[in-house]
């Protein structure tokens, strides 16, 4: 019986392909919608990471606003064997490294990383071995373990690598390993050096425990508090030494809030499933009202109401079926454009698998079944109470009764939703907008101004000093270039890249009880104001008297002058960097420029510090220093230009990830523009779905009533009156749907709202034109149907039944 119906159903879903067609194409974008979104909620969230006793592994560094950062590497030093229930600790850095494999060198990701926590990792090679006790020691022969992917790509494969002497940073090292693609810790890496900490070094690393069998999380994270109080404050420069926190592994990679923003995008896919089978279900009542009479007849000849009913879930098993198999390639898809917008500019993320896995498909195959049996749900159960004698009197063009009422409501929910859908795409494009109007710093134009970072061999750049001799030279070639306006050197970008944020006050000044006063800081060369086009206000910027001998000076921007000198003048002011701290410095300021936004753009905006890179030399890290040159054509067309001035002064130094200002600031903002992405297609897929809603609601009004149109045509009502009848329930329902989907928006607006994505809850912006995009395009949907109804004829619509 079952084969049967089911064959039975196949046919007469043959026989409506358009109708097939439409609902396989619905229900197929709304599984493949929330598919996609559960692969990052799975990959990111839910699936562990694919290490042995993974949920034993453990972030330890300082608290950060969204997730847990590095620590010092004395602190490291001192608590690696001290923390009983800890049983082992290691720790890593990402850098670049500068690989020759005798065809020159080239810029790879790397990882230091100590023996310990590979071995905790619990990594396999494939050829030879990862980093071994005694590989991170001070004086050990030099070796790097390669990723396969490197391994193909550079060395071709070659399986004679193991022993191979190459140069890494300038020093020659021999390969002892191959570890395997599956392996990607801690995300994009393609090859890993030993980590080499001493006792003084005072580098900022990121660490990872290993809990002892039988030991929680929150009896680690007492004992860890009770060591952080004995190791002090005593740390150089920007080691803020914060209380060190400890969470899961994934909470090192993951920032929380967006755990919070996978979760609500998820939940919005939800609901334009709902919506699909809300659509879907309605074109089942209306063919399961087409039908009525079929049924009744074949009730009366002694077909079961039973049968009748699975008559009708077989139709939807196979639209079911197909829509899942259209899902699957609508995810990849999804997801391909994920990884090329995301994840391809956040190496790290790469360590999340986001892809289709055996879960996945076992979730399709669950949320298929819930949303098929959701779109037939209602058509049989109306199936299961009509009056089949009623339906036989009333011929196969009866008015549906309890059908027609069924879909209305449903178009009422379809509003209401969308509303909802709708303002979560206006919150975010509204801020995305809002981003976009964000005047650049500088007079500079973003596209430019080209960017690049420079890796240059530790072995021959041991000292500070040699480092800012490099970057002064390369500075000056640069600017002896015809297609240059001005080049610099600086650990910041404008609007996109921050230096750091520091601790300043006032000499003589108590820290306040809320912690001291923040800034943005950066280190830069004289060069710094011309290459962006920042306006210098008072006073002047740094010259050739700020030498590393000379007094400490500070450039401060207007923010910083209002928020410490608020009625008097900055210039000639001290100003103390790092305040409460053995390694506090004096600044005298110098002059005062523009605001300058140091920070990326979704980021707060704080009052900005200069320091000039001549007085950097011990004080400050100089390996995130960068180059800037601002041209008069665009950006692009330069690069070749920079690496051949960086490569002239040393051919050792490799230059990576060139892009221009502009491509830099897009970056910053990148994850906003993702988000408002998704939502502004959820949003575009919940109008089409609603429109599509009233649009076949009101047709079969208009078919259902012909009769009762041509008749009150025949008696004289004129186009006017025709269209009132027919729309003044359209009309009932969006006003319904309206004030549901503002009631349910209203609190959702709430949810989205983040000051730090600049978007706002309950912004009138934002709903006013949410409520006219609905009812315009309710008007749309609804214009042919009423076009139909003032064309039908009086003498046809009097022949109809």
């Amino acid at each position: 019986m079952v084969v049967r119906e089911l064959g039975e159903a196949w046919r007469r879903l043959a026989r409506r392909p358009g109708y097939a067609l439409l609902s396989v194409a619905v229900l197929g974008v709304g599984l493949g919608v929330v598919l996609f979104l559960f692969t990052t909620v799975n990959s990111l969230i839910l699936q562990p990471l694919p290490f042995p006793d993974v949920e034993r592994l453990a972030t330890v560094g300082e608290p950060r606003s969204n997730t847990i950062g590095g620590m010092d590497s004395d602190q490291y030093l001192a608590l690696k064997d001290k923390l009983r229930s800890l049983d082992a600790m290691g720790a890593f850095d990402t850098v670049g490294v500068n690989l020759d494999d005798g065809t020159g060198a080239a810029h790879y990701r790397g990882a230091p990383m100590t023996a310990q926590l590979m071995h905790m990792l619990g990594v396999r090679p494939l050829l030879g071995r990862g980093l071994a006790a005694g590989d991170d020691a001070s004086g050990a022969p030099r070796v790097v373990v390669l990723s396969e992917p490197l391994w193909r790509r550079a060395f071709h494969a070659d399986p004679h690598i193991l022993g191979r002497s190459v140069r890494v940073n300038g020093e020659w090292a021999s390969v002892v390993g191959v570890l395997p693609a599956r392996f990607n810790f801690p995300g994009g890496i393609q090859l890993w050096l030993p980590l080499r900490l001493q006792a003084g070094q005072h580098r900022e690393i990121d660490v990872v425990g290993r809990l002892a069998p039988g030991v929680r999380m929150s009896g680690a994270r007492a004992e860890l508090d009770a060591w952080a109080a004995r190791l002090g404050r005593d740390l150089p420069l920007g080691m803020h030494a914060e209380p060190l926190v400890i969470g899961s592994l994934a909470a090192g990679f993951v920032p929380r809030d967006m755990v919070r923003w996978v979760w609500l995008m998820f939940g919005a896919g939800v609901l334009v499933l709902l919506l699909a089978c809300i659509n879907v279900g309605n074109l089942r009542l209306v063919q399961t009202l087409q039908r009525r009479h079929e049924m009744a007849l074949r009730s009366a000849l002694g077909g079961s109401r039973a049968r009748l009913m699975m008559g009708v879930l077989a139709e939807s098993l196979w639209l079911g079926a197909a829509a899942l198999a259209l899902a699957f390639p609508i995810t990849r898809a999804c997801g391909d454009w994920l990884h090329a917008t995301w994840v391809n500019a956040h190496p790290e993320q790469t360590l999340f698998v986001h892809g289709i896995d055996g879960q996945v498909v076992v979730f399709g195959i669950v949320v298929a079944l819930l949303g098929t049996a959701l779109a037939a749900g209602i058509p049989t159960w109306r199936v299961s109470r009509v009056d089949l004698q009623d339906a036989l009197r009333d011929g196969s063009k009866g008015s549906g009764g309890g059908f027609v009422r069924v879909t209305r409501l449903m178009v009422v929910v379809e509003v209401a939703l969308t509303v909802v859908l709708l303002v979560g795409a206006g919150t975010f494009v509204r801020a995305v907008d809002t981003l976009l109007a964000t005047p650049n710093v500088g007079a500079a134009h973003a596209s430019h101004v080209l960017t690049a970072n420079v890796a240059l061999p530790p072995a021959l750049y041991q000292k500070d000093a040699q480092r800012i001799r490099f970057f002064h030279d390369v500075v000056e070639q640069l600017r002896h270039d015809p297609g240059v306006v001005d080049a610099t050197a600086s650990n910041a970008v404008p609007s996109a890249v921050l230096g750091s944020h520091e601790d300043v006050s006032l000499p003589g000044h108590a820290q306040p009880q809320d912690g001291w006063p923040r800034a943005q800081m950066a280190i830069a060369d004289p060069h710094f104001l011309d290459a962006y086009g920042v306006r210098l206000l008072e006073g002047r910027f740094f010259d050739a008297r700020d030498r590393a001998d000379s007094a400490p000076v500070a450039v401060v921007d207007a923010k910083m002058a209002d928020a410490m000198w608020p009625h008097d003048d900055a210039l000639g002011r001290k100003l103390v960097l790092w305040p409460g701290r053995p390694q506090a410095r004096s600044l005298t300021v110098v002059g005062v420029i523009e605001p300058l936004q140091l920070d990326g753009l979704l980021e707060k905006s704080l009052p900005g510090l200069l320091l000039p890179l001549e007085q950097s030399a011990g004080q400050q890290p100089l390996h995130g220093v960068g180059l800037a040159v601002r041209t008069h054509a665009r950006a692009g067309s330069f690069v070749q230009q920079l690496d051949r001035a960086v490569h002239g002064v040393d051919p050792q130094a490799a230059v990576y990830a060139q892009a221009s200002q502009a491509r830099d600031m897009a970056q910053s903002r990148l994850g906003l523009s993702v988000l408002a992405d998704v939502f502004a297609a959820l949003g575009f897929m919940a109008l089409l779905l609603a429109a599509a809603g009233l649009y076949g609601v009101l047709a079969f009004s208009v078919e259902q009533r012909t009769r009762e149109i041509g008749i009150r045509r025949a008696i004289g009502a004129g186009g006017g009156a025709i269209v009132v009848q027919v729309g003044r329930r359209l009309f009932w329902q969006l006003g319904f749907g309206l004030v549901i989907g503002l009631v349910l928006a209203w609190p959702w607006s709430g949810m989205l709202a983040d000051p730090g994505l600049h978007t706002r809850a309950h912004d009138p912006v934002v709903f006013v034109p949410v409520l006219l995009v609905v009812v315009g395009v309710s008007a749309l949907a609804a214009l042919v149907p009423l076009l139909r109804a003032l064309r039908v004829d009086p003498a046809v619509a009097l022949r109809y039944e």
